[in-house]
């Protein structure tokens, strides 16, 4: 027997048709744009609920590039000091990804390309997308496009990086393969960009190490086969 007082549940809301904003102002203007705002969006159950004020941290959009040396298998990473880790007990210079804003009227690509040039200093031969993301939803607009790229590290480790004029102080770190997978166990990279790209790369690893290993038993069968 159903009960009848089960709510209807939607499935498919929108911003446009699904949430109501009330008022928007300016609560701060700096290098970070915040908003306060005044809402009302649908609920679960069907009914709107009452008023909600959330600060919005506008940040538009920008890419972050695992960048990745198959001749070596090492990873291609960036340390920099980091002011939301400045209270990090251990350090506040933090292991990343090369990253950068996307400005009006760039591509993606385009903004992969510049910051591996200028963070890195590597000439990308191959940029495969890996997925597009909200970096913290609860209250920033910010979306990270999240790229794979295969580079030559030749004589890029423990070189320094970045555009002074943005008060970037960079130094490049080439790190084997095998010294990530540690880092990523213990904990040493902390930042979610990171993680998921290196996640990533660790899971496409393991697939082809498991195809490959097929692919090998496969083939000793068949030689077993024919003797």
């Amino acid at each position: 027997m159903q009960n009848s007082n089960k709510p209807h549940i939607k499935t498919a809301f929108t911003s446009r048709l699904n949430v109501k904003i009330l008022s928007s102002t300016q609560a701060y203007q700096g290098f970070l744009n915040i908003l306060k705002i005044q809402l009302q969006h649908q609920l679960f159950n069907g009914k709107t609920s009452g008023v909600i004020t959330r600060e919005l941290m506008e940040r538009g959009q920008a890419v972050a590039v695992l960048l990745y040396d198959p001749q070596r298998d090492a990873i291609i990473m960036v340390e920099q000091f980091r002011i939301g880790a400045i209270n990090d007990p251990e350090t506040s210079w933090l292991l990343e990804l090369v990253a950068g804003v996307i400005e009006e009227g760039e591509q993606p690509e385009d903004v992969a390309r510049r910051e591996s040039m200028e963070e890195a200093k590597c000439a990308l031969q191959e940029l495969e997308l890996i997925g597009h993301y909200y970096v913290s939803p609860g209250g920033c607009t910010e979306q990270i496009y999240l790229y794979f790229a295969v580079v030559d590290s030749e004589g890029l480790d423990g070189l320094l990086a970045g555009v002074p004029g943005e008060s970037e102080d960079i130094r490049i770190k080439v790190l084997p393969w095998n010294n990530v997978e540690t880092m990523l166990n213990n904990g040493k990279i902390n930042n979610a960009t990171a993680l998921i790209g290196l996640q990533w790369l660790q899971i496409k690893k393991l697939s082809t190490k498991k195809i490959e290993n097929r692919a090998g038993v496969e083939a000793d069968q068949q030689l077993s086969t024919h003797q």
